[in-house]
Order: C-alpha cells, then sequence, then structure tokens
C-alpha cells in the first residue's frame, strides 16, 4: 500500500453512514413513477465494485428503468474473479447488447466497475456512447486505497493466482487497465472527498472528453446519493460531449459543487461550471 494514502480504518467505519444515505434515497423511490419518461431511452450496462455484486446496483437499476431506460447487468455474483476473465466476459455482453439492440450504450461502473467500464470503452468505442465512474480509482487503481481494502485485493489476487495461475499486478489490474491516455469516448467522473475506501484524487482524469463532479457521499453511497442521480440522469438524457457542454456556456470542474437536494430539476452539467 503507498503511503500516499491518508485513508484508515476509521475512515472504514463512516462507510456506515451508507445506511443513512440509501433511507433517502428509499425514501424518494415512490416519486419515480411521477416523473418524466426519458425522451431518449438509452440501454445501460451497469458494472459492480470490487467484492460486490450486480444485486448491490438493483436499486439504481430500479431508478434508471422508471425513466424508461433498458437496464442490463454484468452477471457478477460478487466482483473478485481475475479482471482479465471479467473483461473477456464483459467484453462478450456489450457485443451481445449491441447487437441485440442496434445502437451504442451507456456504461456505468462503480469503483473497480468503473476501471472496467473505461477499458470496455477503450477496447469498443464503436459499441459504448458514454462512461459514467462512480468513485472509480482510474489513477493509481492499488496504490491509493483504504490499506484494508488494500489487503483484501491482494488476498483475492494471491487467491486467484493459487486456484488458477493467474499472476498481476494490482497496479494496473492484473494488466486490464491502461492509465493514461483516457479512452476517445465520454467519460463522466463523479466521485467524493468523503470517499473512505479510494483516494478521491485517484478518481480523477484529464482529456478533451472527461469532465468530473463531486458530491458529497461515501464510497458505498455514492450510486444511491440524490446529487448522483441527478448527474446521471443530465449525462444520459443529453448525451453530449463535454465540448459541446462547455459550447453550451457549462464549464465542468472538479471543483464543482451540484445544486441543493432541493432542486428538484436541478442540471448536473450545468452546475459544473
Amino acid at each position: 500500500m503507498s503511503s500516499a494514502s491518508n485513508l484508515n480504518f476509521l475512515n472504514l467505519i463512516q462507510e456506515l453512514k451508507v445506511f443513512g444515505e440509501f433511507a433517502k434515497f428509499a425514501g424518494n423511490a415512490w416519486t419515480w413513477p411521477l416523473g418524466r419518461r426519458s425522451k431518449h431511452p438509452r440501454v445501460i450496462l451497469l458494472i459492480p465494485g470490487f467484492l460486490a455484486g450486480d444485486a448491490t446496483l438493483y436499486p439504481f437499476a430500479n431508478w434508471l428503468r422508471s425513466q424508461g431506460h433498458r437496464v442490463f447487468f454484468s452477471g457478477i455474483l460478487a466482483n473478485i474473479d481475475c479482471p482479465r476473465r471479467a473483461m473477456d466476459r464483459l467484453g462478450r455482453i456489450l457485443q451481445g447488447l449491441y447487437d441485440r439492440h442496434d445502437e451504442k450504450l451507456v456504461v456505468i461502473g462503480h469503483s473497480l466497475g468503473g476501471v472496467y467500464a473505461r477499458e470496455l470503452a477503450r477496447r469498443a468505442p464503436d459499441q459504448v456512447e458514454q462512461t459514467i465512474l462512480l468513485a472509480s480509482p482510474v489513477g493509481k487503481v492499488g496504490e491509493r486505497t483504504n490499506p484494508f481494502v488494500h489487503m483484501l485485493a491482494t488476498f483475492t489476487m494471491k487467491s486467484q493466482e493459487f486456484m488458477r495461475g493467474c499472476s498481476g499486478d494490482l497496479r494496473d489490474v492484473c494488466g486490464v487497465h491502461s492509465p493514461t491516455p483516457p479512452p476517445n469516448v465520454p467519460e463522466a467522473i463523479i466521485f467524493s472527498k468523503a470517499d473512505g475506501v479510494v483516494d478521491w484524487s485517484s478518481c480523477l482524469e484529464s482529456g478533451p472528453n472527461v469532465e468530473a463532479f463531486e458530491v458529497n457521499a461515501t464510497h458505498c453511497g455514492l450510486p444511491y446519493n440524490l446529487d448522483t442521480l441527478r448527474i446521471v440522469h443530465d449525462l444520459i438524457e443529453n448525451g453530449q460531449t463535454p465540448r459541446e457542454r462547455k459550447a453550451r456556456g457549462g464549464k465542468a470542474s472538479v471543483n464543482s459543487k451540484v445544486p441543493s437536494i432541493g432542486s428538484r430539476h436541478a442540471n448536473g452539467a450545468a452546475a459544473a461550471s
């Protein structure tokens, strides 16, 4: 574990705030059927984070489906498989969905799932419309992580090496992650400085197709954060590149704040000005 990160066990304890975040998310669920249906329904692929499975994103998927989007999962029960095997399987899923629906997909990944989403865009830019990365350490994947999570990741990697003969390095996710440059596909990064699992600065990168949004959430609760939902809604609904947003007067910033919870129709991209 790199000494560059100041995360510790106390930060993991603070992740328990996720229960309050999910309660607020669930408390707003009754309003979903009352909201507007998307004018441009998308095909969306969701990828969960390390140790997590598709079930952790079911509520998030239900919110997306309430807007008319067609949402699909990665088939991951627990994201602990060899990254090379996981990427091969995700590539086949992406190809199958693209062939079936004959349109580019929006790929959303949480944490490690975002690292995979980014790599899918690199490998198949003709099949990915945009990626949305939720608290994904794309900068230094294996270095700026909570030491306790890093220990679990190292144990998982060693287990894969023992059971399957896989070998690799956490720093490049066993060779499936290329830190730079970002893929030539619109990429939105949503991060939180209150993240207790990954160092928020490792979630950031720059590029002509990259924009970042800051919210106040735990790592585990970021997919249920109400500000996250508003940003994701805007990104999917408009489907615009950062350059197009800038041309309209919106300027993305890693220091941006989205509107308050009380602003029901807040525009996440415009807030990043």
